[in-house]
């Protein structure tokens, strides 16, 4: 690896913080007034992206017209759900909090899929056996082939022999995981439409890239406010506004099942995720993505990039208006 080349990039992802404040929110201010809306709803995880949503909605807007939504289930994160609630203690938001396991219940979410965790500990043991399971047969990156197969874009010959041994698992899988994250925004929007709110995205581009959302869950909203920034950029803004830091430097997940970290399926940390996704922008040849990240981890991205495209573009229709 190159490391002259990647922290030359590192820099290249610095910001001017204060700036970017101030233009995010007078974006929020004139998104919302050219929507005639009153306020806005954010669904609050206790994660970096929402967590750092809140407080520009709440500099933006007044926390009097923010509406923060709680949504737990039957296997969220505890940890998750306390960092939830300090941010909209110390923003003094308005919040409103739906436990979400009974109406997944009666879907019948838990019935298809894993188990209930009972401890941190639980947890733990989980996330340490997926991501033993995916070194080992997938040599660390699966989420190329996850994001393919649930959008139906072309695997890897190693998916293809998995999905043959375990097809019914993989699909009820996927209908366990992204069920939860759409139920999520069926809530906001109940509620935003209740207020004459906007329902806010809080996907960033880090994420956006490589389809690192669901499509129709939490790609589903009215004004995404991070979308242009890497994972790595927001981070150095919640340091700026001066956020919890046992919130910024937690692992990032989506907090479904065992709060197991995207880092676990991506093969790779958010900082080098980034670092190879600002060369591909800069249209950094093969060879030059080489010295930048393993082979493997680069034809990942690759991937993930050509479903993202196609994820954008759905639903897919005959005519193009």
């Amino acid at each position: 690896m190159d490391q002259q080349l990647r922290d030359k990039l590192k820099k290249e992802l610095e910001i001017d913080c204060q700036k970017e404040e101030t233009c995010i929110i007078k974006y929020i201010q004139r998104t919302i007034k050219e929507l005639h809306r009153d306020g806005a709803v954010i669904g609050l995880s206790g994660g970096l992206d929402s967590s750092i949503s809140a407080y520009l909605l709440s500099k933006a807007l007044g926390k009097e017209n923010v509406l923060a939504v709680l949504l737990p289930e039957r296997d969220s994160s505890s940890i998750n759900h306390e960092h939830a609630h300090l941010i909209a203690k110390i923003l003094g938001l308005k919040t409103i909090e739906h436990d979400m396991t009974k109406t997944l219940q009666e879907i019948g979410i838990y019935d298809i899929g894993r188990k209930k965790l009972e401890s941190e500990k639980e947890a733990a043991k989980y996330v340490k056996k997926t991501k033993t399971g995916t070194d080992l047969f997938f040599g660390g990156y699966i989420y190329h082939d996850l994001i393919s197969a649930l959008y139906g874009e072309e695997t890897s010959m190693k998916w293809k022999i998995y999905e043959k041994m375990a097809k019914k698992a993989i699909y009820e899988d996927f209908a366990f995981q992204n069920t939860k994250v759409k139920l999520r925004m069926v809530y906001l929007y109940f509620y935003a439409n209740q207020y004459n709110y906007s329902v806010i995205g809080t996907t960033d581009k880090s994420e956006y890239s490589i389809a690192l959302y669901i499509n129709y869950g939490d790609g589903a909203n009215d004004i995404q406010i991070l979308r242009h920034l890497y994972k790595t950029q927001i981070k150095q803004l919640a340091q700026y506004m001066q956020l919890p830091p046992e919130i910024i430097n937690k692992p990032h997940s989506g907090d479904l099942y065992g709060n197991l970290p995207h880092t676990s399926a991506l093969g790779m940390s958010y900082e080098d995720l980034d670092v190879l996704l600002l060369a591909m922008e800069k249209g950094y040849t093969d060879k030059k993505l080489a010295e930048i990240a393993p082979i493997k981890g680069v034809d990942s991205i690759k991937q993930l990039k050509k479903v993202a495209s196609l994820v954008r573009k759905l639903p897919l229709s005959l005519y193009t208006l």
